[in-house]
């Protein structure tokens, strides 16, 4: 009898130890929530892995090394000490300080640690983010990076495939020369990355739609993220965001009396602003569509912070 005691002693502490690890913080809201499942009001503490539920009121996370998150009413995901898996709904922080969200099999990380801004999983399983303050970057599981979003600027990405960092992928943009390489700067995501392939000298400065693999362990020029080999490309309809450097001007003429300035001549129609694509244009990296994020957005909903909570609502 005294071993069977003993032996069931040790099952229920071995059952109870997972929830006997260090606290990673607190969530707080003005209304009851879920944590784990079970329903709680005003506070809960929470341990890497806590799966959080927000159910009419928003709650605030308040995690170890002064992150604060904020998961607006409706909204669900799984914390851990250094990132948030988020399921459903609308998140929000400042400061994410090396903090990372998860969703969709997509990571968005900060560039700097004021980094600041909203990350939504719509119900079309779609993510959408929204750089706040400094710079946010988006990447697969794989680090791949598929956007570079900078303060106000709001993108959607739809994972089509579970690709790995090997696999082809298409990519839209600009080519241009930079110290002697050529490069690729897509003007909707932001990304710039190093080409190399036959017969792209001759396409230089125009828009240009490419299938290219990652070069293992390649150096890219400075300002590109990575050196792709470009197995075929295509001419696309658009501008290059940068124009073509400026022909080298004659030397001055001694100086006269300024001749009237006649009007200027109006721009021919049909000719696509400068720029390169337009906001509802599409890119695909790595596997991911990537398009601008509308007016009617999740990630663009006014939010209103409450002012004795700090909470958001929609």
């Amino acid at each position: 009898m005294l071993r069977l005691t003993i032996a069931l002693c040790v099952s229920v502490f071995l059952t109870l130890l997972p929830a006997c690890g260090a606290s990673i913080g607190v969530a707080v809201a003005s209304g009851g929530f879920l944590v784990d499942g079970g329903m709680v009001a005003g506070n809960a503490t929470l341990f890497d892995g806590s799966r959080l539920e927000t159910l009419a009121a928003s709650s605030e996370l308040r995690l170890s090394g002064g992150v604060q998150f904020r998961l607006a009413p409706g909204s669900r995901g799984q914390v851990f000490h250094d990132k948030l898996v988020l399921e459903q709904g609308l998140g929000e922080w400042d400061r994410l300080a090396g903090y990372q969200v998860e969703a969709l099999g997509l990571r968005v990380l900060p560039g700097e640690a004021a980094a600041s801004g909203r990350v939504a999983v719509t119900p079309e399983r779609r993510l959408q983010a929204l750089a706040s303050a400094g710079s946010l970057r988006v990447t697969t599981g794989d680090g791949t990076v598929v956007a570079l979003l900078v303060p106000g600027n709001a993108l959607e990405f739809s994972p089509q495939a579970v690709t790995g960092a090997q696999a082809p992928f298409r990519m839209t943009g600009c080519l241009e020369r930079h110290n002697g390489r050529l490069i690729l700067r897509d003007p909707l995501t932001g990304v710039v990355e190093e080409v190399r392939g036959e017969r792209l000298d001759r396409e230089v400065g125009r828009m240009v739609e490419v299938t290219a693999t990652v070069i293992p362990g390649a150096k890219p020029v400075e300002g590109a993220l990575e050196v792709i080999q470009v197995s075929q490309f295509r001419r696309v309809a658009g501008e290059c965001a940068v124009p073509p450097a400026p022909a080298a001007k004659p030397a001055a003429p001694p100086p006269q009396k300024p001749a009237p300035v006649p009007p200027s001549a109006p721009k021919p129609a049909g000719v696509p602003k400068a720029g390169g694509m337009s906001s509802g244009a599409k890119a695909v990296i790595a596997g991911v569509v990537v398009g601008g994020a509308g007016a009617g957005a999740y990630v663009l909903l006014k939010t209103q912070k409450d002012e004795n909570k700090g909470t958001i609502s929609r």
